[in-house]
């Protein structure tokens, strides 16, 4: 078995998707491409770009614009929500490719036309991956890989005999492209053949990852809107957030990495308003699509292109409430952020006292926070390690104004981070370490003295 995960582990539905998904598979549609666009939207509709009326809305399912389905890179989606937003605009840098053509397509070899009318018979609502397992039970795409590293390594890995799936341009160097396999080549074979060919580069399996559990336990009244007090600015890499759960002018822009249009889900809902509870404003990055069986789901690449984001556009700390297996080119991108200035938090995970690390928790360079109740006592789910870096109330969570209470440490990292964002306004190494530091020295000690496997350095709480 090839060691091709490289990171550094860290020293101290509805019922009309999952009908779609039957469908799809009935046909064998997700057999014969590893990664697959349903729409749930039956109508046609006809955009025209030089109509930003047309692409002004897309916080939720059915909203979007043109798109790819093998590349959803820094594109011209708006991706804020109703009168939100600063200059923060994305970059049109990355519409990489080998030669000229026509259309709006950004991948492969296609330059394109950014000002075409165009139809659609049907708006693809997001990605659906297929996944199979490797012997370590981790998750993965099958057929491609995830490749990080110059142009002219790229060339060499083309020129093996390995093809082009997706590739863009990354704001912090070189490129990323999703690669398919040589023909009878399997995933391990084919990142051994990778690492003669490209030695310099970083090769992976494009492994699922999750959302780091959420657990509704009531749902009370309404959500309420209210005035925040902004301290700072946070990223969130998540799902998409609804608006309407958040008080006025505290979403600043969502973007979508998974679809053409963020999709407003629960999940990502909590982890923004717990966020924004605590005095920050937050833009969002939508990773996730769907595995075929229904449940969401995030790619490595997908999540490393959302990070590359961030780091384009100077976000100073991001929030990843997110867990799957060690991945060496999501290990890239957390390094590239953590030597630029920014601080990465990552929720630790809810695998158990007995789980293994979960990543990207558990990544040298990445600040994990693990759950705690009221009473400062362990969530019976999260993870332990040394990688635990802090603890933070995630135990039956009020959030969205008292609309739903959550448990898991996804709902303990924003506390971390929304904390680190008030201190730390824009990437800095100096700046990052003091605000780590000063966090540090104002955490609970909870467990054995000193840095422990279960708190880390203790808790912050109210």
């Amino acid at each position: 078995m090839v060691n091709y995960a490289v990171g550094e582990l860290k020293k101290p539905a509805s019922l009309l998707r999952r009908a779609a998904f039957a469908a799809a598979l009935s046909v064998g549609a997700i057999a014969a491409t590893p990664t697959l666009l349903l729409s749930t939207i039956a109508s046609a509709h006809e955009f025209d770009l030089d109509h930003p009326d047309d692409v002004e809305d897309n916080s939720g399912p059915g909203n979007g614009d043109d798109f790819d389905f093998d590349d959803f890179d820094d594109g011209d989606h708006d991706n804020s929500g109703p009168g939100n937003g600063d200059d923060f605009e994305d970059h049109d840098d990355d519409r990489s490719g080998h030669g000229s053509g026509g259309g709006d397509d950004h991948s492969g070899h296609g330059g394109g036309d950014r000002n075409s009318d165009f139809d659609i018979g049907f708006i693809a609502e997001e990605i659906i991956y297929s996944v199979e397992y490797d012997n370590r039970g981790s998750e993965f795409v099958p057929g491609e890989i995830v490749f990080v590293g110059r142009a002219r390594d790229l060339a060499l890995a083309l020129n093996a005999g390995f093809t082009e799936i997706s590739v863009h341009n990354l704001a912090s160097g070189g490129v990323m492209a999703r690669l398919g396999l040589p023909r009878g080549v399997g995933i391990d074979a084919a990142v051994a053949q990778l690492a003669q060919v490209a030695p310099d580069a970083i090769t992976t399996p494009n492994n699922i990852y999750r959302s780091a559990q959420t657990m509704r336990t009531s749902a009370l009244r309404q959500p309420m809107r209210r005035a925040v007090r902004s301290r700072g600015m946070l990223g969130v890499i998540d799902t998409g957030v609804d608006v309407s759960s958040l008080p006025s002018d505290t979403l600043l822009s969502q973007h979508a990495f998974a679809g053409p249009a963020p999709i407003a889900r629960e999940h990502g809902s909590a982890v923004a308003s717990i966020a924004v509870s605590r005095g920050v404003r937050v833009h969002v990055a939508d990773v996730f699509g769907h595995s075929a069986d229904g449940q969401l789901a995030a790619s490595a690449e997908r999540i490393a292109a959302a990070i590359d984001w961030m780091i384009a556009h100077r976000v100073a700390v991001v929030n990843i409430s997110i867990e799957g297996p060690n991945n060496g080119a999501l290990a890239e991108m957390v390094r590239r952020a953590a030597e630029r200035g920014h601080i990465i938090v990552a929720a630790a995970g809810n695998g158990g006292p007995a789980a293994r690390p979960s990543f990207p928790a558990a990544f040298e360079g990445v600040t994990a926070v693990t759950a705690i109740d009221e009473s400062g006592r362990p969530y019976i789910r999260a993870n332990r390690g040394p990688y635990i870096d802090f603890a933070a109330p995630g135990v039956d969570v009020s959030v969205e104004g008292g609309a739903a209470r959550v448990s898991g440490t996804s709902f303990a990292a924003p506390v971390i981070a929304a904390e680190a964002a008030a201190h730390l306004h824009a990437p800095s190494l100096t700046e990052s370490a003091r605000v780590l530091t000063n966090l540090r020295a104002r955490a609970e000690d909870l467990g054995e003295p000193g840095h422990d496997n279960i708190f880390g350095w203790g808790a912050l709480r109210d």
